[in-house]
């Protein structure tokens, strides 16, 4: 799909993931290195295959000539280095744009190129801490876990990709080049799902409760034991989800494993006499305790059978080997054998999505260094964009929206696929959002609630994930609705939806129909399996998603069962995914004419973020299993108490001279002094002793105070953020919340989108209100007369449409 644009990479291991992307996606990804670059590592060989790898040594002057001339034909650069490394050596943006105008220049960065953090020293717990995201994650009573397998870079990279196809296809009409701009911090931020607002809307801070959930003071666990392992079941005594209870229930009354009073409980009515105080809590606790006795009897194979069967909220939680032996993935694919460039066989993930219509390139091992010097600087090339012709103003004044004209039919439903088709909006897409008044959209139901108050239109994470969208009421199942729908396709660049994958076929609105009436149309069905293989009829949430996915398996504690991290995780990884294949198949069908369907499973695409874990397990038998806040390449390596009730700071040590720094920082230069603690190994076998200092220090400051210390120091640290915490410099510093319109009700706080196009900025104008855009969008974009409208009210085509008045 991209196979015409050249990226140059100059990043580490932070960037990789941002080629990786962009090669999967069919870019030619070239790696600038210096010659002699050290050990490759598995994220190097998970992240690099596909590429070509081109040894250079910018401090010699034939080198750096050479250099410019590769950015010469350059579409897009991507580094990592910090800020100010390369303008300190003559290479920054300036210099770089004057040689070539069109380029779009990727940084990604752990806080952002400038602003008071920008040079914080920073490993991967320390922005996942500065994110917001370890807060909540992990059980109550035990310091915040960091999420381990899948590190902050991924998301900054997946980001990134995105970033860098909105900004070239500004490009092709400015002729322009610009910086895409993306903070790790605010990245691995869409993780704790918009919680760190909680209090400024005037909600209660959300808590860890990675034990579970905890219903009139009986818990019921998130990963419950089994004979083999562990599963994910989701047990809800809500109305809207009785029908999996019921099928639960059902199961275990014919294995004979629930008494009988149990079995015909009305447990939603049940559950709210006990909230009135009018029964006690001792049927509940019979339940959670009935319902673990029967999952730990069983194993996983024979659960996720049931499950199929039934229609359970359960799927295992799977470690690696259960993904490369995953009849779902083997089915659709996902996995191919590579080699590596010195020989080795490894499986490793294949599409990003499915339904690429070009063929894919045969698999390409990661390169050595240098190994095809000579190859791509013997190639001439000029940069795609050098030939667009602009119309856009010269200066930044009055610029238009990066995406303007791009126009998406948005049928997604509650955050993965809203979230990618959120950043389209903000960025200038006219994104209609079709919504159904009588089957509400979970998003719009989610906590936390602006003032405090649950409501269809309270819901911050349904804000953040929305603005800028035009929301239409729609019924699909009405005949009438159908033929508008039809009329939004035949206006509509791009489709996008996530239901399951027999509803848009019993609409007729699946892709065969679809393309009848608009042949070039690109459209994604994104769910959590994918279209295809024995689990694609499987309903499921993004919790499901990371436990069957293997993002839950390696966090926790060992001594206890896995905590997996907050929320619907995979519903943070897919939609940058989303975004970028969207944003390619477009430059695909520029060049070719032709549509394209999409197929994402979000659990695949998850997948592609934990890929240098599952490389590792294979070339190295390492096991990311539970291991808390410890790292097998750092120590100390934790979250450490502070002054204050749950308050934390999270501490890494990269080196010697991490730890004599610390050391002084603490007041204990005799720790520095022992040479039994001068090595990782040395400091990890006596990690207790170590641990104990670092508490005795940071017990007496507050978060702020013990980070600025340490961070003064040059020591990695960072306070652990939370809703209730004071609001942090940096992200005020790069405006990631603003302030929006909301039609008929107060203002309202969201978090942008998290990529940064310095010269067409992001601009999220308000949050739709439900369906408060329908006789716009059905007489502007449309051009339906008042009458057509109102028959189609009349005939209630438009989803039971809230009163707008």
């Amino acid at each position: 799909m991209l196979s015409c644009y050249r990226v140059l990479d100059l990043s580490d291991e932070r960037g990789l993931f941002c080629g990786h992307v962009l090669s999967e996606l069919g870019a030619d990804v070239v790696h600038v290195e210096p010659p002699g670059a050290g050990e490759r590592s598995a994220t190097w060989l998970a992240y690099a295959r596909g590429s070509r790898s081109v040894a250079l040594d910018l401090g010699d002057g034939t080198a750096r000539d050479r250099f410019l001339e590769l950015v010469r034909g350059t579409d897009v650069l991507v580094e990592s280095a910090g800020p100010g490394t390369w303008e300190a050596r003559g290479l920054g943006y300036e210099e770089l744009s004057a040689v070539n105008p069109a380029l779009v220049w990727v940084s990604i960065t752990p806080f952002g190129s400038h602003g008071p953090k920008a040079r914080y020293a920073a490993t991967d717990l320390i922005v996942q801490a500065a994110a917001g995201s370890v807060d909540i994650c992990g059980p109550l009573g035990r310091p915040p876990l960091r999420t381990a397998g899948i590190t902050a870079w991924a998301h900054a990279g997946a980001e990134a990709a995105g970033g860098a196809l909105i900004a070239l296809a500004e490009a092709r009409r400015s002729g322009r080049g610009q910086r895409v701009e993306v903070s790790a911090q605010r990245a691995k931020n869409l993780t704790s799902f918009f919680t760190l607002q909680a209090e400024r809307v005037g909600h209660n801070r959300v808590r860890r409760s990675g034990s579970g959930f905890h219903l009139c003071g009986v818990t019921f666990p998130f990963v419950w034991p089994c004979a083999d392992g562990f599963v994910s079941l989701t047990v809800a005594l809500d109305r809207g989800n009785k029908a999996f209870l019921d099928h639960l229930v059902a199961y275990m009354r014919e294995e004979g494993a629930i008494e009988e009073d149990l079995a015909a409980m009305d447990w939603t009515a049940h559950l709210r006499a006990v909230r009135r105080g009018d029964l006690p809590n001792t049927d509940l606790e019979r339940l959670a305790g009935v319902i673990g006795a029967f999952l730990g009897a069983r194993t996983k194979a024979d659960l996720m059978a049931a499950a199929l069967d039934r229609r359970l909220l359960l799927v295992p939680v799977s470690t690696f080997e259960d993904m490369l032996d995953s009849p779902q993935l083997s089915a659709r694919g996902f996995w191919g054998e590579e080699g590596t460039a010195d020989g080795r066989r490894l499986r490793m993930p294949r599409h990003l999505v499915r339904g690429a219509p070009e063929e894919p390139r045969p698999p390409a091992a990661a390169p050595l260094v240098g190994q095809h010097t000579e190859e791509v600087l013997a190639e001439l090339r000029l940069p795609v964009v050098a030939t667009a012709t602009s119309s856009a103003p010269l200066d930044g004044d009055g610029e238009p929206a990066a995406l303007a004209g791009l126009k998406v039919l948005d049928m997604m439903w509650v955050m993965a696929g809203p979230s990618s088709t959120g950043v389209l909006a903000q960025y200038g897409a006219t994104v209609v959002r079709v919504e159904n008044a009588a089957r509400i959209d979970t998003v719009r139901l989610l906590a936390p609630y602006y003032e405090g108050r649950a409501g269809r239109e309270t819901s911050v994470p349904f804000g953040c994930i929305n603005a800028a969208k035009l929301s239409v009421t729609l019924d699909p199942n009405n005949g009438a609705a159908r033929e508008v729908i039809l009329d939004l396709v035949r206006w509509a660049d791009v489709v996008t939806e996530s239901f399951s994958p027999k509803a848009m076929k019993a609409w007729g609105l699946d892709y065969e129909s679809l393309r009848q009436v608009k042949p070039d149309l690109i459209m994604l069905s994104s769910c959590l399996f994918g279209q295809e293989g024995p689990y694609a009829l499987m309903a499921g949430y993004g919790t499901m998603g990371a436990a069957i996915g293997g993002i839950v398996q390696p966090t926790g504690w060992p001594d206890q069962p896995p905590s997996g991290p907050y929320g619907a995780y995979t519903d943070a990884c897919s939609p940058r995914i989303s975004t970028a294949a969207l944003l390619a198949a477009l430059e695909h069908r520029r060049r070719t004419g032709g549509g394209m369907y999409l197929d994402q499973s979000q659990i695949e695409a998850s997948l592609h973020f934990m890929a240098p874990a599952v490389v590792d397990h294979q070339l190295n038998g390492t096991v990311w299993d539970r291991l808390g806040n410890d790292d097998p390449a750092m120590s100390p390596h934790g979250i450490y108490p502070a002054d204050g009730a749950d308050e934390w700071v999270a501490i890494a040590v990269r080196d010697g001279r991490d730890w004599q720094a610390l050391t002084a920082a603490i007041g204990r230069p005799d720790l520095g002094d022992d040479p039994g603690l001068a090595t990782m190994p040395g400091r990890r076998s006596r990690s207790g002793e170590v641990d104990a200092a670092l508490r005795a220090w940071t017990t007496r400051r507050s978060p702020a105070d013990a980070e600025a210390a340490l961070q003064a120091a040059g020591v990695p640290a960072h306070a652990v953020l939370h809703a209730g915490s004071p609001e942090d410099p940096q992200l005020a510093h790069l405006d990631h919340v603003v302030t929006v319109a909301h039609h008929g009700q107060a203002d309202r706080i969201i978090e942008r989108t998290r990529v940064e196009l310095t010269r067409t900025p992001p601009q999220p104008s308000h949050v739709p209100a439900m369906g408060q855009h329908t006789e716009a969008v059905l007489g502007d974009l449309l051009g339906y007369p008042a009458e057509r409208i109102e028959a189609l009210r009349a005939a209630g085509a438009l989803g039971g449409e809230p009163d707008r008045s």
